[in-house]
C-alpha cells in the first residue's frame, strides 16, 4: 500500500483516492481496512490520503480531459455528492455502479439511494453512479449557558420561522450589557468559500417553499412566485448581515469559520453540517481541557424551525459517497473492493471513526452501543433529525447545479447584497440570469 502521495506506484492493482480524515482515528481505520483486503485478495492498493481541494482539482482535471494519464479507480471526498459525481455522471464518466448496489439496495435508507441516482445526459438515463458510505445532516448548535445569564429560556425557543429568528435577534443586546461587547447572536456564514453559505441558504429558500427545480429537470426559478419568494428569502438572510447581527469577518469565513467563532464565544448560535462543533469538546480528560466536559454539555443542538407557512421543513441530508471513474483502468477491482467496503463489519469501523460527525446510511447498522447512549443530548437530537424526511438535492433533480455550486453562485448572490450593496431584487434577478444560462448550457449538450 502507496502512502507516499509525490509517488504513483505503477503496478497497483487499485489506486484509491481518499479525504483525509479529520481526525486520525479515520485515517486508521481505513488503512486497516485496506490492508486486509490487500491480505485477502493478494492486491496490490495505492491508496492516497489527500486534502480535500487537491481531490477536486484533480477530478476536474479528469472532467476537462477524460483521457487524462493519472485516473484513480475509486475517489471519495466530501465535496463528491454537490459537484463533482453529478457533473460527472451526466457526461458519462462514471461507472455505473448499479451492479454493486442493487444487493445491498434493501439495508440502504430511501434517501440514500435516492441521492446516487445520476442523470447520464449521454445515455439518455437515470441509472446508480456512485455508492452511498454514509451521511451528514445540518444541526443548529447554541450556547445554552449564555441564554441563561440574560434570563432566555432554552425551552421556549419559538418554533414559528420570524419567532425563531427574532429569539436570536433579541439576545444579542442583554448579551453586550452581560458583558460579552463584540458577541453576534448570529452566526450564518455569508463567504463563498466551502458549503457554509450555500446550506444556510438553502434553509431559508426552502423556509419560503422557493422552487428552483422540479424532479424532471425543468428551471422552475424564473417563475414569479419563485423569484418573489427569492427575494424575500435573500432579504431576510442578508438582512442579518446588514442589521449587525451577524459578525462582519462572516464575509470571508472558511469552511471552519464558524466552528471556530461559535467555540471562542464570539457568536450565539449556528448551523452546521456536522455534529463537529460540540464534539471538539468531547475529549479525554487531561490537564489542558479540564472544562470540555462542562462545555459539551453547555452547547445545546436542536431541530429546524418551522416552514413561514407554518408547515416542517424538512432537513438536506448530505449522503457522502464514492465513486469510480468510468476510464478507471481497473474497474472490476474497483467494484470488488467497494463491494467488500460496505459490508456492515467493516464499514461500521469506518462511520465510528468520525466519532458521531457523520452517521451510517444502513440503519441496522444504529443497533450498536456506539449510537445509544441516550445521554448524550446532541446525539440523541442527531438521531430524531436521521428519521426525518430529506428533500432532493437540487444537482441531483439535473446535474447542472452542480455547476451552480462549482461557481458558488448561491454565495456569490448573498455577496451581491452585503459587498457589492445591490439590492436584493437585483441579486435575485443577476442569480436568476447566471444559473439559467448555466441550466440553458447543459441541456443543450449532445
Amino acid at each position: 500500500m502507496n502512502l507516499n502521495l509525490a509517488q504513483a506506484s505503477s503496478d497497483a492493482d487499485l489506486v484509491i483516492w481518499w479525504e483525509q480524515g479529520f481526525l486520525p482515528e479515520e485515517n486508521e481505520q481505513l488503512i486497516q481496512l485496506v490492508r486486509k483486503w490487500e491480505q485477502a485478495t493478494q492486491r496490490k492498493v495505492d491508496l492516497k490520503l489527500l486534502p480535500v481541494d487537491l481531490i477536486d482539482q484533480q477530478l476536474n482535471k479528469i472532467v476537462a480531459d477524460p483521457n487524462h494519464r493519472q485516473v484513480p479507480d475509486i475517489v471519495y471526498s466530501v465535496g463528491i455528492d454537490t459537484s463533482l459525481a453529478p457533473k460527472m455522471a451526466w457526461q458519462d464518466q462514471l461507472l455505473d455502479l448499479t451492479d454493486v448496489l442493487t444487493p445491498l439496495k434493501p439495508q440502504y435508507t430511501p434517501v440514500a439511494l435516492s441521492q446516487v441516482s445520476y442523470r447520464n445526459k449521454i445515455r439518455g438515463e437515470r441509472s446508480y453512479y456512485a455508492l452511498p458510505l454514509w451521511q451528514s445532516d445540518d444541526y443548529i448548535h447554541f450556547w445554552g449557558n449564555l441564554l441563561e445569564e440574560i434570563g432566555f429560556d432554552s425551552q421556549a425557543i419559538p418554533q414559528q420561522w420570524d419567532g425563531f429568528w427574532q429569539f436570536w435577534q433579541k439576545a444579542q443586546a442583554p448579551l453586550r450589557e452581560k458583558g460579552h461587547s463584540k458577541l453576534h447572536s448570529v452566526g450564518l456564514c455569508m463567504s463563498s468559500v466551502g458549503f457554509d453559505t450555500y446550506t444556510s441558504l438553502l434553509m431559508f429558500l426552502d423556509a419560503y417553499n422557493v422552487a428552483v427545480v422540479n424532479e424532471v429537470g425543468e428551471f422552475l426559478l424564473e417563475m414569479p412566485e419563485n423569484r418573489q419568494r427569492f427575494i424575500a428569502a435573500l432579504s431576510q438572510y442578508t438582512g442579518f448581515y446588514t442589521q449587525g447581527f451577524v459578525p462582519e469577518v462572516a464575509m470571508k469565513w472558511t469552511g471552519a469559520g464558524n466552528n471556530t467563532a461559535f467555540l471562542d464565544g464570539s457568536i450565539l448560535m449556528t448551523q452546521n453540517l456536522t455534529l463537529s462543533i460540540p464534539l471538539t469538546q468531547k475529549l479525554a480528560n487531561n490537564p489542558y481541557n479540564q472544562d470540555a466536559l462542562q462545555r459539551y454539555q453547555q452547547i445545546v443542538t436542536i431541530d429546524r424551525p418551522l416552514k413561514t407557512d407554518g408547515t416542517p421543513l424538512l432537513t438536506r441530508k448530505g449522503i457522502k459517497q464514492a465513486i469510480v471513474p468510468k476510464a478507471s483502468p481497473h474497474q472490476q477491482a474497483a467494484k470488488e473492493f467497494l463491494t467488500y467496503l460496505v459490508q456492515p463489519e467493516n464499514i461500521t469501523p469506518l462511520v465510528q471513526g468520525f466519532k458521531g460527525r457523520v452517521l451510517p446510511v444502513m440503519p441496522k447498522l444504529l443497533d450498536s452501543p456506539f449510537w445509544k447512549d441516550s445521554s448524550d443530548p446532541h446525539l440523541s437530537t442527531a438521531l430524531k433529525i436521521y428519521d426525518r424526511p430529506s428533500l432532493i438535492p437540487y444537482e441531483v433533480m439535473h446535474s447542472a447545479f452542480s455547476e451552480v455550486q462549482s461557481q458558488q453562485l448561491w454565495a456569490k448572490t448573498v455577496l451581491k447584497v452585503i459587498q457589492d450593496k445591490a439590492s436584493p431584487t437585483e441579486a435575485v434577478d443577476w442569480s436568476i440570469a447566471q444559473i439559467k444560462s448555466i441550466w440553458q448550457a447543459w441541456e443543450r449538450q449532445a
